[in-house]
């Protein structure tokens, strides 16, 4: 075995990986963009009542608030936050990446899958 089969070979095997992981990790990252639409940026003030305490934010046009959940930690003040665009009505205060996440890998994992391939193709050239 040649060094030019070595490297077929290996290509072969990066591409079978890359593109196994990156093209599903592109799928997954669509539909959760396509269920949960676009994010913006919104000023959410954090309000402690007695006994709970609130999310307030203007957004849609309308006032919107919620209770802070259990796995939410925020003080007093203003915060930044996201709200939906299609649904206003649900905010958060951390920055969604799940969807970033999965696109950005499953780009990544993509181009390593195409330029395996591309060096398994090497051989057929020469």
């Amino acid at each position: 075995m040649d060094a030019l089969d070595t490297v077929a070979v290996v290509g072969e095997v990066v591409s079978w990986v890359g593109l196994g992981f990156g093209i599903p990790l592109l799928v997954i990252g669509g539909m959760i963009a396509l269920t949960e639409g676009r994010w913006e940026h919104v000023d959410i003030a954090v309000v402690a009542h007695a006994d709970h305490t609130m999310l307030r934010w203007f957004a849609g046009g309308d006032f919107h608030e919620r209770p802070l959940t259990a796995r939410e930690h925020a003080v007093d003040g203003w915060h930044q936050g996201y709200v939906r665009v299609r649904d206003p009505d649900h905010a958060r205060l951390d920055r969604p990446v799940i969807r970033k996440l999965c696109i950005t890998l499953g780009m990544v994992f993509t181009v390593l899958g195409a330029v395996g391939f591309v060096l398994s193709m090497i051989p057929v050239f020469v």
